[in-house]
């Protein structure tokens, strides 16, 4: 715990009160866990808590969100509309995150974004990409974006930097999509794509 509330504190003390921070705890946590850690962390005005349990546990995001001030996000892990509506009911988070890709693609992810926007839950898409991009520029509800810069490829998010042709680059902390492009605006890099093996 010490550990944790050091790199918060780190973060915080590097970027001043003016930015927003999140911390994003990818199911590593269990409730009694999360509980202690939401007082520790309260100090340094998180603009979210991500995924601290396992994101089935609806009742215990529930639990945790009443537990603090620090607001709840998560939804990375949930796959259908119904389980988000279970959510919103049980009042289990502050913050949805869905992927559009593991949704359904971008209109199960605008009925979701709409179902949310209805009980002015904001909708923060996980991952970034072209396909999240989409969905937050077309509502109201997603003040942000996630953004994931191009590093050196592992086993993740980065993989799309490297396949497609067209992924927007941030500037001064904004991107922008080029209404000039057909589709989402992106195109498969076959030149880029023959680095890598394709299954299936």
């Amino acid at each position: 715990m010490a550990r944790n509330v050091e790199l918060i504190r780190t973060v915080r003390e590097t970027v001043g009160d003016e930015i927003d921070i999140m911390a994003d705890a990818y199911m590593g946590w269990s409730l009694d866990y999360a509980k202690r850690m939401m007082r520790l962390i309260e100090p340094f005005n998180l603009r979210w808590l991500e995924e601290a349990i396992i994101p089935d546990d609806i009742n215990g995001y529930h639990e945790l969100r009443r537990f603090g001030t620090t607001p709840i996000a998560a939804g990375e892990h949930e796959f259908t509309s119904y389980g988000f509506r279970q959510m919103i009911e049980a009042k289990s988070l502050d913050y949805f995150q869905f992927d559009t890709n593991r949704v359904g693609g971008i209109t199960a992810a605008r009925k979701i974004q709409a179902l949310a926007e209805a009980y002015s839950i904001p909708v923060v898409p996980h991952a970034g990409q072209m396909h999240n991009y989409h969905v937050v520029m077309a509502s109201l509800n997603s003040p942000i974006a996630e953004y994931f810069p191009m590093v050196d490829v592992e086993v993740g998010n980065e993989l799309f930097w490297y396949i497609f042709k067209g992924e927007p680059r941030a500037v001064d902390g904004h991107i922008d999509l080029d209404d000039n492009l057909p589709g989402l605006g992106l195109e498969i890099d076959e030149a880029a794509l023959s680095r890598f093996k394709v299954i299936g």
